[in-house]
Order: C-alpha cells, then structure tokens, then sequence
C-alpha cells in the first residue's frame, strides 16, 4: 500500500509538467525572439511548428529564418506551407519575399503574380491577400489587389476605406481623398470615419495645398452630383475645421434651403461661430433664420441669439459707435415686446440693462430694467439675487456706491450658503476698499478665503494681502487710497481720470509696495480698450520687476493668452505658460495653463476626447 500511494504521488508530481510544457516552450520562443536571441527562438518555434503548423508558428519562423538571412531554410518552409495551403496566395507573397531578398527579382515577380491571379472574389481573400503585400512593404500591389477586388464586388461589398489608406501611404493625397469621396457615395454612413481620417492628413489650421485639393475633389463632386448633399455637407465640415465660418455660412444657408430645415442647421452653426469668436457671422446665421419668418422654436433662438451676438459684436470693440449701441438697445426692446416672455427673455432684459448702463451711460434707464424684472414673480430666488448683483454694479458704477453695497448685502443674506452670497460679501467687501475702510473690508475678506469657490478665495485673498502688505507701519493709508479710487474710476469706465491717478500715485510714492498692483491695473485699461501690445508691456514689466509678488502667476497667464489669442504667437504664449507650470506649482490657474500649453503644443491631453490628436480613429 505505501508503493502504491508513492507511485500516485510520483505520477501526480510528474503531470503538472508534462501538460505544462507546450506552454514553457511558447514562452520561451517568445522571450528568445524578443530579445532578438533567433537561433535559440527557431529552435522551440520549429518543435512547435513540427507539432501544431499553425499560421502563428509560421510567421514566426519565418521572421526568424529572414532575421538570420537563412534564405534557404525560410525558402524551404514556405514551399512546404504551400504544399500544405495550395491555392492561398499570401504563401506566394512569402515565396516572393524570399526570393527577392536573395536577389532574385524576377522569379519574385512572378510569385506575385501568381498571387494576384489565385486571389478569389470574396472578401476574405482580397483583404488576407492586400494584406500580405503590405506586410512585404508592397505598397503597389496591394492596391492592384484592392483594385481587383472592387471590380469583382458584389453590391455592397467595397475597398475604398482601404484603397485610400493604401494611397496615403504611397505618400498620393488626390487619390486618397478621391477614394474616400467613392466610399461616401458608396455609404454614407461613413462620413464621420471619413472626417476622422482626413483630419490625420489635412492640417486644417492652414491654407495648404492638401486642403485645397479636398476642396477641389468636393466641389467637382458637388457638380457631378448635386442631388447628394453628402459632399456639401463635408464641405462645410471642411469649412468649419479651417474657421472660414462665413464660407461655411454660405453652404450651410443653400443647403438649409434646399433640404427645408427650417434654419437648424444655421442655428448650429451660429452656435460654432459664438464659441469661436467670430459674433459677425453667428449673427448673420440668427439673422437669416429670422428672415425665413417661422414661428418656431429656430425663430425664438434666433432673435434672442441674433441679439446675443451683435452685443458681443458691438462690446468687444475699443469705441464701439455710439448710434450702433442705440439701434442695439432698440432692437432689444422690440424683441422683448414681440416676444411677449417675460421669463423667457430675462437673460435679453439683462443684457440690455448691461448695455445702458456700462455702455449708454444712462444708469436710470438700466436701474429701471433691473428692478422690473426683480419684481416679476413667480422668479427663481437664485436668479432674482444674480439681478440684484447687476444692480448692485450698475449702481456702484453711476457712483450710488451705498444702494449698491446695500443690494449686495441682501444678496449676501439670502443666499448666505450660496456661491451668489459669498460673491456679494466679495463685492460688498471691494465697496468697503473703495471708500477708504480698508480694515472692515479685510475682516470680510478674511472669511472669504475659506470659500469652497477658488476664484473667490483667491481674489479675496489677494485683495487682504494688497491692504496688509500696503497701509504701511506708520499707517500712511494715502497710497492706498489712491489705488482704490483709481480702481473704482477704471470700474466705472472713467480710463482716463484712473490714469491721471495712477500717475499721480507713481509720482507721489515712486518706490511704494503697489508697484506691481499699479502695473496690473494699467494692464487692465490697456487690455478693455484694446491695446494688446501695451497691455503685455505691463505685464512683463511686473514680472521682471516684481518676480515675489502675489500678481506675477495672474501676470503670467494673462501674458500667455494675450500672446495666444490677441497677438498671436503661439511660441511666446507657451514659453509664459510654461514658466507659470515650472516656477509656480501651487497657483489655481496651473491647470487652465497647462491646458492651453498642451493644445499649443498639439498633444491635447487635457482637451475632450474628441478634439485630441492622438484621440482613437475608426
């Protein structure tokens, strides 16, 4: 009996290893052959080839055999894989690449062709068979299989998906995008594939001749079809992606008219054009939907959106005329009385009192706007504190500095546990600093930085430290003084008298501590009246000569995307943001900065899924 059960566990002991050996010699072919070491790879890859001749274990020998330039061995086994596999040509594009690594041109052809002539019809066959041609860096044959292929298909069958990318790897952009057009005809289904790969081989940020000949293969497709709005519609993608949005305008108006949507797609694309600056032609999108005169949701959004965009239009210039603002604001008006929604129309309501009051100067008339809608019942409580804060303004800037502290203490009330009320007691806060109360504004400002907003605690926490660090140990308050009114006067759009006393401060109190809060708040009237260059000039200046300061990581972003958007140069926005990233780790605007650095430098990883570069294509 004891034999017998140490003959069982012998026996057992021995199992493991006999079953696992298979196993062990597939890993170590594998590791041999990484590591590059193929004499000692084909040795395990032949046993088991020898034991189970699968596609696997061929391939691998192969590469093994024509790593080592044993020719006459790889040559062997492809011959006996084509006696096992008669009839599969991918075996013949072996036989060929063998034959011409050892120099034999000629016979190689001729495997090839042999190749091409045993493909079949099926798909299979075709995509096994281009495949194997590409594997042997055969670019052209590939294509001439592909080729045949698609003239044998049957319906619904195509290769143009593949045929394109043949095309672009041959380095020939004309025929890829023609190929790509065909598949579009033959499916449309594929447009966003379509889109997905162009934009791998297009550089849409440029006018180049590749975009110009997608344009050209469009446009001839457009004429030989103009029953099929596939191509229209890629061209005003096309448009979309080079930003020449009033190109896009126009296709998308003709192709709206003649599918009758009704302005949607305008609509989307007034849409693409606000989030892209450009209110010009967001506005004339809005205003040809409102031309088509239907009483629909379109027409709705149109004449809020077309108002929309040309107040963006209008405020976003230095000195915008004074006759346009009017029209504006009479334009406004009739809109809310067309459209006869009292909440539907509140974010128009606003605007037009933002108008009257920071750009009409006429205080009473947007006073008298905002406190109507106050009154409106029915009102969400949050939105009716939002307007007592743009009343609040309104009156800080036509100097009722007191009402407006007034309507931002009732906000900081009722929505003491709000965003809203920790906004209010910041504002009411800045109310106190501008009248000289510097130390009950700093006890304010002192609970604020607690706030869960990083904003308000960074403002508020800014705003503490520009008072402590500049009253002075002999309380000499004058200095300050003559920062915050000069800060109220830029408030109230009076740039001028807030120059005259920020010059008066600098030549008062030349080597005071506000240095650097005296450069940022010229930066500030610099940058709203549209002086880019002179803004960036007192930015760099703060930088180099306060390089401690609490603004410099303020100084640095702002210089990085008025070098990105405003002035546009792109190298010297990413050195500004990079400098932010390396030198100032711990400041809230890092991840805003290191998400334009990446987008500048093209690796987008901090952009939506969609909009990355290396994003996965179909």
């Amino acid at each position: 009996m004891k034999h017998f059960l140490l003959l069982l566990l012998l026996i057992g002991s021995c199992v493991p290893t006999a079953f696992a050996q298979p196993g062990t010699d597939e890993q170590l072919a594998a590791q041999y052959f990484q590591q590059g070491d193929l004499e000692r790879a084909i040795l395990y890859y032949d046993k088991l080839h020898r034991k189970q001749p699968n596609d696997h274990y061929y391939g691998q020998l192969l590469k093994c055999y024509m790593g080592l330039n044993d020719l006459e061995s790889a040559e062997k086994l492809v011959k006996d894989q084509l006696r096992r596999r008669t009839g599969e040509p991918r075996f013949q594009i072996d036989l060929g690449r063998v034959l011409e690594a050892g120099g034999d041109a000629e016979r190689a052809q001729k495997e090839y062709d042999k190749a091409l002539k045993a493909m079949g019809t099926d798909q299979n066959s075709v995509r096994t068979t281009a495949g194997a041609f590409l594997e042997a860096n055969k670019p052209d044959l590939a294509l001439e299989a592909y080729t045949r292929g698609q003239r044998s298909a049957t319906e619904g069958i195509n290769y143009f998906y593949e045929i394109a990318g043949v095309h672009a790897q041959r380095g020939d952009i004309p025929a890829m995008m023609s190929a790509y057009m065909d598949l579009l005809t033959a499916n449309e289904a594929y447009l966003s594939s379509v889109q997905n790969a162009l934009s791998r081989y297009v550089d849409f940020e440029q006018q180049d001749q590749r975009s110009d000949v997608l344009r050209t293969e469009l446009l001839r497709r457009i004429q030989r079809d103009p029953q099929r709005t596939i191509f229209p519609e890629l061209l005003i993608w096309m448009y979309i992606q080079q930003k020449d949005l009033n190109a896009a305008f126009i296709q998308s108006k003709a192709l709206d008219k003649r599918l009758d949507e009704g302005g949607q797609r305008l609509i989307e694309l007034a849409g693409i054009a606000e989030a892209n600056g450009d209110h010009g032609t967001a506005f004339k999108c809005y205003d040809h939907v409102i031309a088509l005169g239907r009483n629909d949701a379109n027409y709705f959004t149109a004449r809020t959106g077309a108002i929309r965009a040309r107040y963006h239009q209008l405020t976003e210039q230095a000195e915008p005329p004074r006759e346009e603002l009017i029209a504006l604001d009479q334009r406004m008006a009739a809109t809310i009385t067309e459209l006869n929604n009292p909440k539907g129309t509140l974010d128009l309501l606003r605007d037009r009192a933002h108008l009257k009051g920071y750009y009409l100067n006429d205080g009473p008339g947007a006073i008298a706007l905002l406190e109507e809608a106050i009154q409106l019942p029915m009102l969400d409580a949050r939105y009716r504190a939002q307007l007592k804060l743009d009343l609040g303004d309104v009156q800080l800037i036509h100097g009722d500095i007191w009402e407006a502290s007034l309507l931002y203490s009732q906000v900081d009330l009722d929505q003491k546990y709000d965003m809203l009320g920790h906004e209010a007691r910041l504002r009411n806060a800045k109310v106190s600093f501008f009248t000289g109360d510097f130390l009950w504004a700093q006890a304010q400002l002192d609970v604020l930085k607690s706030s869960t907003s990083k904003l308000i605690a960074n403002d508020a926490m800014e705003l503490s430290l520009r008072i402590s660090d500049n009253l002075g140990l002999d309380s000499n308050a004058t200095p300050l003084s003559l920062f915050a009114e000069a800060e109220l006067l830029r408030i109230q759009h009076r740039y001028t008298d807030a120059l005259v006393v920020l010059d008066s401060l600098d030549k008062a109190f030349p080597m005071h501590s506000l240095g650097d809060d005296v450069l940022f708040e010229r930066y500030r009237i610099a940058r709203v009246r549209k002086a880019p260059v002179e803004a960036a000039s007192y930015l760099e200046r703060l930088v180099d000569q306060y390089p401690l300061d609490i603004l410099v990581d303020n100084a640095l972003l702002e210089l990085g995307k008025l070098y990105e958007i405003e002035l546009k140069d792109p190298p010297k926005a990413m050195s500004w943001y990079e400098k932010l990233l390396f030198e100032h780790t711990g400041s809230i605007f890092v991840p805003e900065a290191r998400t334009r650095y990446r987008a500048l430098r093209g690796d987008g990883s901090d952009l939506p899924e969609e909009l990355r570069p290396d994003a996965p294509k179909p």
